[in-house]
């Protein structure tokens, strides 16, 4: 069962993780580039899961790997809805740039793209699910994982 203390380090860690995310996008709103506030998002992202809740794996205080999995997942679809919800509140209604549109035509197939708020949210959540993937292969081919 989790300790106190694994819940207040992943508060803690969720916390500083949206003091990173809000500090890049203020960054980049006060040099003018508006349209890269999602980098702030994967800032805090890669803060929250790359770096938080793995040390908390390698501390063994997450049993196992596949709670890891759900803890990180539940810890992306949380952050997501908190940076959603906090950086209009901080920077204005108009933080998020416009939908821009993207097409690409390859071998005569037309693909459209809407590069929405959603799609990088997802996208950067994919990003972090896949490097959490990786540290996990690499753990276990090391042998430090169970």
């Amino acid at each position: 069962m989790a300790t106190k203390n694994m819940y207040r380090a992943l508060i803690i860690n969720f916390v500083s993780s949206l003091i990173i995310a809000i500090v890049t996008c203020d960054i980049l709103y006060s040099f003018g580039l508006k349209g890269g506030m999602y980098l702030g998002n994967l800032f805090g992202l890669y803060f929250l899961v790359v770096y938080g809740v793995n040390n908390l794996a390698d501390a063994r205080e997450i049993p196992s790997n596949v709670y890891k999995f759900i803890l990180i997942m539940a810890f992306i679809l949380l952050f997501d809805a908190v940076y959603v919800f906090l950086i209009p509140l901080l920077f204005g209604p108009n933080a998020f740039p416009a939908t821009e549109f993207m097409a690409i035509n390859y071998n005569g197939v037309p693909f459209n793209f809407a590069l929405s708020k959603e799609f990088y949210l997802a996208l950067f959540a994919i990003v972090m699910l896949i490097f959490n993937f990786l540290i996990y292969r690499r753990d276990k081919r090391w042998g430090h994982g169970e």
